[in-house]
């Protein structure tokens, strides 16, 4: 199968624009190796050529496969089912994904990139927490580059509130970088997942990194830039994720602070503003919190029960339970005070709309 060749040409180092070069000359492999090398090649580069005449397809993929049991390591190649389809979007999409951890999970929420400088000031370190919890209780997965500074800082806050957070690396699937991030490396692989474009024992090098921004921007339905140098990566990322029809939020800063010259030129040049959570209501909605009836009293549940079945104002409220009006009227504020009801005008009140009380009403 040509996916097959496609992760084969991965595990020696092709990229995934070398991959595309060659991409009708895949069949070749098992229908002419000897043209199919020659045109590696012609093609690319005598240096890959001569790791594919070196290294037999059999061989590379049967120490992979011992390597993927071993570690837990998921593949991911373009043209199969299961493959992302947001990549399919952006400018140069990954041939093969390697990913760790409970990718399909992830997936399946609400995505948001953010980025942000490794040197970072306190004010960027709030934000970054903020923001990494308000995801979290929003059930939105926080996409980001387990790099150290805001990228890290976003996602921990994230895992610790309970949320899922995927660790986009320019590295291997299986190489911590940087080093002092191992712990956030495995609970990112416990409470989300790591994706990388790179096979394993890759190492990082400085052309990876503004290359795996792409695959964050990629994911991401939205993508907030909390704090960015003149000149920061960080900035790719917004540039792609704008070329890729993706919203970029940036936080507004100090203008003579060098941490935010970046996020300031972004909202100069027509990025939305960042300035608290609501500002991404319209692109990740709160979640609406169930209310705790064990919280109610006998006689509050019963109230519920009345204004569900239509009894629903205070004077029928009266007629139906006997209890002088002052009663009825304490009540009902209470239970609009708890967000149980809510007051129509007229006198009339109904249930809460996200209030299921399926579990407890006859």
């Amino acid at each position: 199968m040509l996916e097959d060749v496609k992760l084969y040409l991965s595990l020696l180092g092709f990229s995934a624009k070398d991959i595309r070069m060659i991409e009708g000359e895949l069949p070749l492999y098992k229908e002419n190796y000897d043209l199919f090398l020659l045109q590696v090649e012609k093609k690319i580069s005598s240096y890959l050529y001569k790791k594919l005449c070196k290294n037999s397809l059999e061989d590379t993929l049967g120490k992979f496969y011992e390597e993927k049991e071993n570690l837990g390591i998921g593949v991911l190649i373009k043209g199969e089912e299961d493959y992302p389809q947001e990549f399919l979007f952006i400018e140069n999409p990954p041939e093969v994904l390697y990913y760790r951890g409970n990718l399909q999970k992830c997936l399946r929420e609400s995505l948001c990139g953010v980025v942000g400088a490794r040197n970072y000031t306190n004010y960027g370190k709030v934000v970054a927490q903020d923001l990494g919890k308000n995801l979290a209780q929003r059930g939105v997965t926080l996409v980001s580059g387990m790099a150290l500074g805001i990228d890290a800082i976003s996602q921990r806050a994230c895992l610790d509130g309970g949320g899922l957070s995927i660790g986009v690396l320019g590295t291997g699937i299986d190489v911590v970088y940087p080093s002092r991030n191992h712990q956030l490396y495995l609970d990112l692989l416990d409470q989300g997942a790591i994706l990388s474009e790179y096979p394993p024992r890759t190492q990082g090098r400085a052309f990876r990194f503004p290359e795996r921004n792409r695959l964050i921007a990629g994911l991401s339905k939205a993508v907030v830039i909390v704090e960015a140098k003149k000149k920061s990566g960080s900035l790719i990322t917004a540039r792609l994720a704008a070329e890729a029809g993706k919203e970029v939020f940036a936080v507004p800063g100090n203008i003579n602070s060098p941490y935010s010259q970046g996020c300031n030129a972004l909202i100069r040049d027509g990025a939305l503003v960042y300035t608290s959570s609501q500002d991404l209501d319209l692109f990740f909605p709160p979640k609406e919190e169930k209310k705790d009836l064990l919280d109610l009293s006998e006689e509050e549940r019963k109230f519920l029960q009345y204004i569900s079945h239509g009894v629903n104002t205070a004077n029928r409220l009266c007629e139906e339970t006997k209890l002088p009006i002052g009663t009825i009227t304490s009540f009902l504020t209470i239970l609009e005070m708890k967000s149980f009801i809510v007051n129509q005008g007229a006198d009339q009140f109904a249930l809460s709309p996200n209030l299921d009380l399926d579990n407890f009403l006859s």
